[in-house]
């Protein structure tokens, strides 16, 4: 991983003027803005990684980002069953990669479907710290495998909100302008000799007339976008990995981390369509702050090398879409209306161990959180509110890796979410901000009750799957307890059965999820939304599964970090004494470091 710039004049010769000069080694026009990237491998996307089910998978990162900045990778809906510490995110099960040095990632391939691993340190994902993650399965496995005839590496479509202006530790750089783009492809800035205007490339996908293809849509964008190809039917085969009974639509909404499968049988003219990837949001401050839609080719074969002949927005207003921004979208196939090819849990279909109500919003912040004041069109909330939180509770990040490293953080870091509900007025009115945690015992049937106060998100939870059994929309000013009185009113109904699979759940402001899942993978895994800057700001919990005597062995030589504080005279005795100045726990105790390898 390490820093290069977007149409390097060295690398890229005269692209685009000269279209192959685009496609030389190194050169990665983006949509021809020059800027600061992060690319893996020197590529953009990252490579894809392509694997079997049941696969032992073993990925070296080296960071080269260089400038003191450290990172991490984490493998995007892999469970992690008997290895939480390859799970990723930097200072909750590991500590991050620090610069010019390596960490080897190694667990199994489960569960199988369409997912991705990304940078989980602070704003790098936005950057290009990102690539595609397949896990493929036996065709007699596949539920929906009789729908297709091809499924190729080239038919991964990525989905990213490319800002014009590099990300900075708060997410979002001031001024910036949001660019849609595909595949890291678009056409955003025009290029200018004498009388010709030309672009960078767009991301062309190859079919064949007559045969049917599956395609595999992985959300990196910040903004709820729309999926869908003119001319054609999306058959929808599978959400977040998990297959889920065929939906013929005319579009498909993709949240960020959410991924959609579906069949598109090429069964037009020979010639070019437009794929179509159109943003959904209405997020004043960002995802309404530039382009609305950025275009692909689907090409038959036989058809010539040229852009379709339409290319304006389609506002599709009679489409059928599933997994709209609104719950009350007009032809608006719903999470609830799916039904999943996963045969049930029977262990989910009865009442829950433990039920939690959880509001995702926006709290009073400390006055260095108030970047928002250089943006030229601030949100609209009151002075104070800038920052996010759960419960009105901001996570922090600890000193240690939570999950290896629990005895060496200070106590007083924690919180927890128990603990946490009877100080909500407080919270509600000054600034709230610690390490929290929601223990649930190993076993047990969790239910979450999700609740959008504000804005958008979308809840992604580390080392499970959850069955979606609930959703609505809820009047303006409607709060938490509101939402549990009309619980006990009975006026919230589940589907328990045939409810769709998925680790990420998209939500508008003013709406309730409720999802379910089995405790039975212990671990410290993290809940946050997907969104970077309201995960970074404070809307994430970490959920303890079991005790520590239930979570596998640390793996041999597992880096340790942490602070290097200590008193100077501890410092000076140590080093007259030649003892070990760790104020952790002495030399004979300590873990064998890692080796440079």
């Amino acid at each position: 991983m390490e820093w290069r710039l977007s149409m390097r004049s060295a690398a890229c010769f005269d692209c685009p003027f000269n279209i192959t000069d685009c496609d030389r080694p190194g050169c990665i026009p983006v949509n021809g803005v020059e800027r600061p990237i992060i690319v893996v491998n020197r590529q953009l996307p990252g490579p894809q990684i392509q694997v079997c089910e049941g696969d032992n998978v073993e990925v070296k990162v080296w960071n080269r980002l260089g400038k003191s900045e450290s990172t991490s990778i984490h493998w995007h809906a892999i469970h992690q069953r008997g290895t939480p510490y390859m799970d990723g995110p930097a200072m909750i099960t590991q500590c991050p990669i620090t610069p010019q040095s390596s960490f080897a990632y190694k667990f199994k391939a489960s569960p199988a479907g369409t997912h991705w691993w990304h940078s989980h340190s602070h704003y790098q994902r936005i950057d290009g710290g990102f690539g595609a993650f397949i896990i493929n399965q036996a065709p007699g496995r596949d539920p929906n495998s009789d729908l297709y005839d091809f499924d190729i590496p080239e038919h991964v479509v990525i989905l990213q909100i490319w800002p014009d202006l590099p990300a900075t530790p708060y997410g979002e750089t001031p001024g910036q302008i949001p660019v849609p783009t595909i595949n890291a492809k678009g056409q955003f800035k025009q290029f200018v000799n004498g009388n010709d205007t030309v672009y960078t490339p767009r991301e062309v996908f190859k079919v064949k007339q007559g045969q049917r293809y599956r395609f595999r849509v992985i959300g990196n964008n910040n903004c709820h976008m729309y999926v869908s190809v003119d001319g054609h039917n999306l058959t929808a085969i599978a959400t977040d990995g998990a297959p889920i009974k065929p939906i013929s639509v005319d579009r498909i909404g993709v949240a960020t981390g959410e991924r959609y499968d579906f069949v598109l049988t090429a069964d037009q003219d020979i010639g070019n369509y437009w794929f179509r990837a159109q943003v959904a949001s209405n997020r004043i401050f960002y995802c309404r702050n530039g382009p609305q839609e950025e275009l692909a080719i689907l090409r038959y074969e036989g058809a010539p090398e040229e852009d379709p002949e339409e290319a304006s927005l389609d506002d599709g207003d009679n489409d059928i879409i599933l997994n709209p921004k609104r719950l009350d979208t007009p032809n608006g196939i719903n999470l609830l209306d799916v039904e999943s090819a996963v045969p049930d849990d029977e262990r989910l279909l009865a009442e829950p161990d433990q039920r939690f109500y959880l509001e995702l919003g926006w709290t009073n912040a400390s006055p260095q959180m108030f970047y928002y004041q250089d943006y030229p069109n601030p949100p609209e909330m009151e002075p104070g509110q800038y920052t996010t939180h759960l419960n009105f509770v901001s996570f922090k990040m600890p000193p240690s890796p939570l999950l290896t490293q629990y005895d060496d953080i200070p106590k007083k870091e924690f919180c927890y979410f128990e603990e946490n509900l009877g100080k909500r007025e407080q919270c509600a009115s000054e600034y709230c901000s610690c390490t929290q945690i929601l223990k649930v015992e190993l076993g047990q049937v969790v239910e979450l009750v999700l609740v959008s106060e504000a804005d958008e998100h979308a809840m992604h939870i580390h080392g499970y799957s959850f069955r979606v059994v609930g959703s609505g929309d809820l009047p303006r000013g409607a709060t938490v307890e509101d939402v549990i009185e009309m619980d006990k009113q009975g006026d919230i109904t589940r589907k328990l059965e045939g409810a769709v699979l998925k680790d990420t759940v998209p939500l508008d402001t003013l709406a309730y999820y409720i999802v379910r899942f089995v405790a039975d993978n212990p671990g410290k895994w993290f809940f946050h939304c997907h969104d970077i800057f309201h995960q970074d700001y404070g809307m994430a919990i970490v959920f303890q599964v079991g005790e520590e005597s239930d979570l596998p062995p640390i793996p041999a030589d597992f880096p340790r970090c942490g602070s290097w504080s200590q008193p100077a005279e501890e410092n000076e005795k140590g080093r007259k004494n030649g003892e070990s100045t760790d104020p952790i726990e002495p030399a004979e105790k300590r873990r064998k470091q890692p080796s440079a390898e």
